[in-house]
């Protein structure tokens, strides 16, 4: 393994931060739940430990920054929607948009839970701040926007709307874990209830919640 000298220009710093990410998410794509140390991380991005503890801390900070870079990619993709669809934005197509995303990056909603949880723990207060912060601009931004859209939304009901959505992914991808993590514990006697398509569920359930949004009377 060839060990880089330490970054030092912006560019290079960004690229160095890039590769222990890049190399994060691979890790967590190929085993999600034997994330095992910052040193895996390391190893697989070429670089010394020690360079990556200069850009987090713990093994839980990765993790953070792997789902707020995928989060970002959620938000320009919502960006491009409103761009594409314009006026024409509908329910369907908007929660259509989503689940795509979600599809497409299986990562996201278990990462989602796994910062929720762990936020306490082992990550600096400043650093879990920072990824509120963005986030809450970020949903403020794409909650004004649908504001825009939509006239059944009052001011603050687009917001709302993107927390509900993101709740209820949450609570839905818990609820059908076992099955997504490799577990066969669905398929056991007694637990048919439990043998559903996900991607059917988190659609229709997120179709209902708009759906509601958009028809009740304004306060």
């Amino acid at each position: 393994m060839t060990t880089l000298h330490r970054a030092v220009l912006a560019e290079d710093k960004a690229a160095r931060r890039t590769a222990i990410l890049d190399a994060a998410e691979a890790l967590l794509a190929h085993d999600s739940e034997n994330f095992a140390s910052v040193a895996q991380v390391a190893e697989a991005a070429g670089l010394a430990k020690g360079t990556v503890y200069l850009y987090f801390q713990t093994k839980e900070e990765i993790i953070m920054a792997v789902h707020e870079r995928h989060s970002q990619v959620l938000f320009a993709s919502i960006d491009a929607m409103f761009a594409d669809a314009g006026a024409a934005l509908t329910p369907a197509l908007a929660v259509d948009g989503f689940c795509q995303f979600v599809r497409a990056t299986p990562l996201y909603l278990q990462l989602g839970c796994f910062c929720h949880q762990t936020m306490k723990r082992n990550i600096n207060l400043e650093v879990v701040y920072q990824f509120r912060l963005s986030t809450a601009e970020h949903m403020q931004r794409a909650g004004a926007m649908l504001e825009q859209r939509f006239a059944a939304l009052v001011p603050g009901a687009g917001l709302q709307l993107l927390h509900d959505t993101y709740a209820f992914s949450l609570g839905a991808w818990q609820l059908a874990e076992p099955s997504y993590l490799g577990h066969d514990m669905n398929q056991r006697p007694g637990m048919e209830y439990f043998r559903r398509d996900f991607y059917d569920d988190l659609r229709r359930g997120l179709l209902a919640l708009w759906r509601g949004h958009l028809d009740a009377s304004p306060p």
